[in-house]
């Protein structure tokens, strides 16, 4: 994605925001049951914040790891430029950032509204007939090829016991969350879409609370092992 598409995107972003702001509560006041949550039933959290830290274990490993590996063999990482304590803060404040409003957005505004959305679409698009074109593609395609990639672990989520839109909605979400990271190229895409998933089952288990947390640790956990490698390399006289 190149710097075009992303400022696409994240227009697309803004855009959603407001419309979903916009759209949820109307929706809602006319068709309260069309949400099989409280509006703000991911707001509370559960467990301690221990039982987030050992749940989260293997993205933290698979971050730290995979990032060293980048840097030691792909010296042109795009992290790995800058003086190292720029690198630092600015990665505290971008991990903040992420951590709080694409938690909010993507594992809350985004895929309640999806909900919402695909419910409709679902009715319009012969819904109406017992024959729902995206009922149909989810139970049939995309819900089985999300429970095959993720080895059955969230099967729990994508065949949601309220009803396919759940799933669905989070599939969806995950897929605008994963394009927004187009600009890291095809590992960045993957990489995205895994991590996106495992953030959603963090929500559902521990609550959103724990998602922001989670979020913010990966990625700040990220930016140290930068941090740390361009601090080495400065010692080194590589910078």
């Amino acid at each position: 994605m190149d710097s075009e598409e992303h400022r696409e995107w994240l227009g697309k972003f803004e855009g959603k925001i407001i419309s979903s702001i916009i759209i949820l509560p109307i929706v809602i006041w006319i068709w309260p049951e069309v949400l099989p949550f409280g509006l703000f039933e991911f707001w509370n959290y559960r467990g301690t914040i221990l039982e987030w830290l050992y749940a989260s274990w293997p993205i933290f490993a698979w971050g730290v790891g995979a990032t060293i590996v980048l840097l030691l063999f792909k010296r042109d990482y795009y992290y790995a430029n800058g003086p190292a304590e720029d690198i630092l803060v600015g990665g505290a404040l971008v991990s903040l950032q992420a951590g709080i409003l694409e938690e909010i957005t993507f594992r809350w505004l985004f895929f309640l509204e999806n909900i919402v959305s695909l419910k409709i679409a679902n009715f319009l698009f012969f819904g109406f007939l017992g024959f729902g074109i995206p009922s149909w593609f989810h139970i049939n395609i995309s819900g089985p090829v999300a429970s095959w990639t993720s080895l059955g672990g969230l099967d729990k989520y994508v065949f949601h016991d309220t009803g396919w839109a759940v799933g669905a909605a989070m599939l969806a979400t995950n897929a605008f969350f994963r394009d927004g990271h187009r600009y890291q190229g095809m590992t960045g895409v993957i990489n995205s879409w895994f991590i996106g998933m495992f953030f959603f089952w963090i929500m559902f288990k521990f609550g959103l609370p724990a998602a922001i947390m989670v979020h913010f640790l990966y990625d700040i956990f990220i930016f140290i092992v930068v941090y740390v490698y361009v601090v080495i390399g400065r010692a080194l006289g590589r910078a």
